[in-house]
């Protein structure tokens, strides 16, 4: 049975993914601000002490921030880019030995469209979201000789709590826009994908100011 690990999967896409993987056979370890958190090493190995064989990693674990630039406090930008970016890194870090030893494995990171297009009052978002773009991209290059591949899915507004009150702004439909599902059924497109067909990064959706 292969095995995967799903960063923030309790809510929103990373349950969503943690569904699909399950629904195809994967064993699935879920983490969750309860049983891990992102921004602590010591916790993130605690949480891999245990665990010897992983096929996959995807990191959905983030969180955002609203705010212009004059009123945001260092701490906010610090805590936004601390679990997106800094998670990310700290967990893919963790799972390369063990991927590395394997010759195999498939990392994919949610990135983000505002870490390509920015807009007012998103910069800790932004920030965190280009970051964490180019870390996909320059581990991509150094993993891909131990069979190793990396995506980065960037996707536009998803359906999910943090955007509802933008959809009845906007006088969209639910279906307007991309689905938790849709992330979902994109990671195991790339997982089925052959070893030499890298995709780098991916953009999916829309977003609007």
């Amino acid at each position: 049975m292969k095995v995967a690990i799903v960063t923030g999967a309790t809510g929103g896409i990373g349950k969503a993914v943690v569904e699909e993987l399950k629904n195809k056979g994967y064993f699935v370890h879920e983490v969750s601000r309860k049983n891990c958190d992102v921004t602590n090493l010591d916790s993130i190995k605690t949480f891999m002490s245990n665990i010897t064989n992983v096929d996959v990693l995807v990191n959905c674990a983030g969180r955002s921030h609203l705010g212009y630039i004059e009123d945001i406090s260092e701490d906010d930008i610090c805590s936004c880019f601390d679990t997106n970016a800094l998670g990310t890194m700290r967990f893919c870090k963790a799972v390369l030995p063990i991927m590395k030893k394997q010759k195999n494995g498939y990392i994919v990171n949610i990135g983000s469209l505002r870490g390509i297009e920015c807009c007012k009052g998103k910069a800790s978002y932004s920030m965190s979201k280009f970051a964490v773009r180019a870390f996909s991209n320059t581990l991509g290059l150094e993993v891909k000789k131990y069979g190793i591949n990396v995506t980065c899915i960037n996707p536009g507004f998803v359906f999910t709590d943090l955007i509802k009150y933008r959809i009845a702004e906007e006088n969209l439909k639910p279906e307007d826009i991309i689905q938790p599902s849709d992330i979902a059924k994109t990671v195991m497109y790339l997982l089925s994908l052959s070893d030499g067909a890298t995709i780098s990064e991916l953009n999916m959706g829309d977003v609007w100011e």
